[in-house]
């Protein structure tokens, strides 16, 4: 073989049109720099045209500038710092003047990037890639041999009984048409099936290929395969592989290694359960797995479940579920809100995001990342929760169940539950059982659900219900809304101004906040402290406030209203409400005592027949006009903004001693009282 080196200028290599070298062998120039034309002759040659603009002609150029073509001949970018983009399949037909003579460059392919960028190979069946950079050689119909070398190389042989060579790196092997040799080298290499129109089957650990592209291949130093869109049949080998069968119903076995199942590419999620060896959804749509061990999931909504080994389920985007199974898992949620789910387990878990410290049945040894959910198991579970938004859901036993910060919702499920909502706006749902409920910090929603439930709000403006059964709600500090439910309820606001709160009873309720007394539909044997205000149901309520500042709502039904002393605010609601005072304390002439009637309405009434209004036993009497000195007189005086004032005087002296602001939807006259 001869060796022909050029210099770093402008030249040509080598030049039979004005010297006497003549390269009729199998020969290797090296242009080196400069904008070069480098010509094999025949032979089967390899040129490396070097930095700058080169023309590489793999064959005879004669006086008339016509190129004949010779030998299996090779352009070598080994030299190239940056990586290479050669395709041999995409030829131009143009004419280059070279020393004068029109040289007919006819099906030359073109280069880009690194040291191909402006070259013009002609007659070029084989490409050597850079040793550096990452290169992008494609070859043609013929039997190309692409060499990547090194770095993260993508061969495409195209047609042709090719041999890739991968090199070091992680390179990406496409053999297309053909009986190809595709072989990996160092790094993770990949089989790239998915060009073919038809079905392959791939065998990792014979090394062979049919059906399809595949179809004569021959796979060394290959540890993954892309199937097709089609019916594909994948199979790993000794070593650890990763299998992406694409769309179809591909059968996916692992061999020997800890193998993968890759869904990444799916146009859907997926749902996948390694135990079953079963598949559903986007690409898994009727997939069987065997032998896999670890699953990769999608971009949207995956439901991943693990076998009894150790996998690694990694969820990738969507809000996925990750079931681990048995083994020590490591499972990676990826984007989204994702589950870590150990319904299956055959004991309890206890699972910690916030320390990562997990134990117990399914759980132990499992790692989680990017996990912000929890669901236990039928057992005693311990579930924690981090700095971030969590649902923690307990499933079946006596759990204990930990939000820590973050806006978080805890769901106890069956059995007997404690829940902590930590910092943050939580949501806690204690479900069937007998469960203790503490909201903490910030406003809390608290279900107790059935049984005999404790529920604590904690601080903040909490919203406490307590369902079904006797159960004990404390609102603690805060202006709290508490609904005691079915049930004789020990309902205690504490500190702020607070709701009991009866909308979703069956039945008209009694509640008497003064003699801290209630009854009928679910204030049945309800006892109540530190209540402010009161909301009745969409029944016949009667509501009666104590001698502070209350406020009553009646809602539906024809309700009673009874304010007693303080300055309350009285809203009756839809029906034939009656506003009831029994004393001329019950609304002072001052503003700190005197009370709002909300919505009074046509058909609603102001009772007034229990106070003594004159003295000496009498009623009011209703009039127009200033007061004349009698006692017993009532007037209505019209106020801005829809309210009016109604005025008593009961010892003659011309000045009120009872006063109540209305806004009614009409002027109020005589029949809208009970004198």
């Amino acid at each position: 073989m001869a060796t022909f080196t050029g210099s770093n200028g402008a030249e040509i290599l080598p030049n039979l049109l004005i010297g006497p070298v003549q390269a009729i062998g199998n020969d290797f120039i090296d242009a080196l720099g400069g904008d070069d034309i480098a010509i094999g002759w025949s032979g089967d040659d390899v040129i490396r045209g070097g930095a700058g603009a080169d023309v590489i002609i793999g064959g005879l150029l004669n006086a008339a500038g016509v190129i004949t073509l010779s030998g299996v001949d090779a352009a070598d970018y080994t030299t190239s710092v940056d990586g290479v983009t050669i395709d041999l399949s995409v030829i131009l037909d143009l004419t280059l003047p070279i020393l004068g003579i029109n040289v007919q460059l006819t099906g030359a392919s073109q280069g880009f990037g690194g040291d191909a960028q402006g070259d013009y190979l002609v007659g070029i069946v084989n490409l050597i890639g850079s040793n550096t950079g990452g290169d992008n050689l494609s070859g043609s119909a013929a039997a190309n041999t692409l060499n990547g070398q090194a770095g993260d190389d993508t061969l495409d042989g195209q047609g042709g009984n090719d041999i890739l060579l991968g090199g070091d790196g992680d390179d990406t092997l496409v053999g297309g048409g053909g009986a190809d040799s595709l072989q990996g080298g160092a790094g993770i290499d990949t089989a790239d099936y998915s060009g073919s129109a038809t079905p392959v089957t791939v065998n990792l650990t014979t090394g062979t290929g049919t059906g399809g592209d595949a179809q004569g291949d021959t796979l060394t130093g290959v540890e993954r395969v892309i199937g097709t869109a089609g019916d594909d049949t994948l199979t790993g080998s000794a070593g650890n592989d990763t299998l992406i069968g694409g769309a179809g119903a591909d059968a996916l076995t692992g061999g020997g290694g800890v193998d993968t199942a890759d869904y990444s590419g799916s146009g859907a999620g997926v749902t996948v359960d390694l135990t079953a060896g079963t598949g559903s959804g986007g690409d898994a749509e009727g997939d069987t797995l065997n032998g896999i061990s670890n699953l990769t999931g999608t971009a949207f909504i995956d439901h991943l479940y693990g076998s009894a080994g150790a996998n690694t389920i990694l969820g990738l985007d969507g809000d996925d579920t990750i079931r681990g199974g048995g083994g020590a898992d490591n499972i990676d949620g990826g984007a989204g809100s994702d589950f870590a789910n150990y319904q299956g387990s055959a004991s309890g878990v206890t699972v910690n995001l916030a320390t990562g410290v997990n134990s117990g049945g399914d759980a132990a040894g499992d790692v989680l990342t990017s996990i912000e959910n929890l669901y236990g198991s039928s057992f005693d579970d311990n579930l924690t929760g981090d700095a971030g938004r969590n649902i923690l859901g307990g499933e079946l036993g006596n759990d204990t169940l930990v939000g820590n910060a973050g806006d978080d919702s805890l769901s106890g499920e069956a059995g007997n539950d404690n829940l902590d909502g930590g910092d943050g706006n939580d949501r806690l749902v204690g479900g069937d059982g007998d469960d203790i409920a503490n909201g903490g910090a910030n406003n809390d929603s608290i279900d107790g659900g059935a049984g005999t439930d404790t529920l604590n709000g904690g601080a903040g403006d909490d919203t406490i219900s307590g369902g079904a059964g006797t159960d004990t709600i404390n609102g603690n500090d805060g202006n709290d809304i508490l609904n005691g439910g079915d049930g004789a309820d020990h309902i205690d606001g504490g500190l702020g101004t607070d709701t009991a709160y009866y909308i979703n009873s069956a039945a008209g309720v009694t509640v008497n906040l003064l003699a801290d007394t209630a009854s009928g539909g679910d204030a049945t044997g309800d006892t109540l402290d530190n209540i402010e205000q009161l909301y009745g149901s969409n029944f016949i309520d009667s509501l009666t406030g104590d001698a502070g500042n209350n406020r009553l709502w009646g809602n539906g039904g024809d309700d009673v209203l009874t304010g007693g002393t303080g300055a309350d605010t009285l809203k009756g609601g839809a029906g034939n409400d009656s506003f009831v005072y029994a004393a001329v304390g019950d609304s002072t002439v001052a503003s700190s005592g005197r009370d709002t009637i909300e919505d009074f309405s046509t058909g609603d009434h102001i009772d007034l027949s229990a106070i003594d209004a004159n003295g000496s036993g009498g009623a009011f009497t209703f009039g127009t006009g200033a007061f004349t000195g009698v006692a017993g007189e009532l007037r209505v005086v019209a106020l801005a903004n829809g309210y009016q004032m109604v005025y008593g005087d009961t010892n003659g002296d011309k000045n009120p001693d009872i006063a109540i602001a209305v806004l009614s939807d009409h002027a109020l006259t005589a029949s809208d009282f009970v004198l």
